[in-house]
């Protein structure tokens, strides 16, 4: 225990070491206003502190953007396998708050956003706070599971280089963006990671697509972007919204037939939405 203790502390010790202010995932402690600019009131419905911090936006139903720190010392301590179960975050009201239920079927990952299982999963609190679904956004299975990943392995190979790197994550929406679940939570069009550590500053941009080249896309430079454009972009509108598909199909024949069945009264509606009904099929 005492040999485990001492690793620990000297870890620490050298994380310090690197002049980096520890902020134990707290925005209002960072030094960067260019980081703390998208954790206020103006721009976020409600901001969420734990082991990070969440800008939540209540239209999109979605975390818009997330806060941590991921530290050398934290990096190298113990590993909890056994993961948590995603949950609805009790400090939202009801009717912003999303729940697991809501990506059933709909063919998107549940995706941790700026605060992975694997960078914080040091302690079981700070794993567990990762799987608020306050910090979960749909993400298409290769952004999730591949591009994310190369980032994420990358943000922990940072921190120990660094000794503490804050990082801010960045989600992005087009024009008309899809809904899922009952919840009606909004499916991003891709996200930024930003790097920051004592003069160090990278930035990494995905979409959330499907689009996946084998030959670099496990290397996390190949998202490298560039960081005024990144930070320009936040709040824009991004990418092109999805065209008409087999499943916006299903879901209004889905309505109609619903409208025609169960409404009462105007016999001329009916038929319009009749008339919709058959040009459908």
């Amino acid at each position: 225990m005492k040999l485990i203790m001492s690793i620990i502390v000297l870890l620490f010790c050298s994380s310090i070491a690197f002049g980096q202010t520890v902020t134990h995932g707290d925005v209002s402690l960072s030094k960067h206003e260019d980081i703390k600019k998208h954790f206020t009131d103006k721009v976020c419905d409600q901001i969420l502190t734990d082991t990070f911090t969440i800008c939540y936006d209540n239209e999109r139903k979605s975390p818009i953007a997330v806060y941590t720190e991921v530290r050398a010392d934290t990096v190298n301590m113990i590993n909890i396998e056994k993961r948590p179960s995603f949950y609805t975050d009790s400090r939202l009201d009801p009717s912003v708050a999303t729940h697991t239920k809501d990506y059933t079927s709909t063919g998107y990952d549940r995706g941790h956003l700026g605060a992975s299982d694997a960078s914080h999963d040091w302690s079981d609190k700070s794993l567990k706070a990762t799987y608020s679904m306050a910090n979960i956004v749909p993400q298409t299975k290769r952004a999730n599971r591949y591009k994310f990943v190369s980032l994420e392995k990358l943000e922990r190979e940072m921190a120990v280089k660094h000794g503490v790197l804050e990082m801010l994550t960045l989600v992005f929406f087009n024009d008309r963006p899809k809904k899922i679940g009952k919840s009606g939570l909004h499916v991003p069009s891709a996200f930024a990671k930003v790097f920051t550590a004592k003069n160090h500053r990278e930035c990494f941009f995905v979409w959330n697509t499907d689009e996946y080249d084998s030959k670099v896309g496990k290397n996390p430079y190949t998202y490298k972007s560039d960081c005024n454009q990144v930070l320009a972009f936040w709040g824009t509108q991004v990418g092109f919204a999805e065209g008409w598909t087999d499943d916006d199909t299903k879901e209004i024949t889905a309505l109609l037939e619903k409208f025609i069945s169960t409404s009462s009264g105007d016999h001329s509606k009916k038929g319009i939405a009749q008339a919709l009904l058959n040009s459908l099929k």
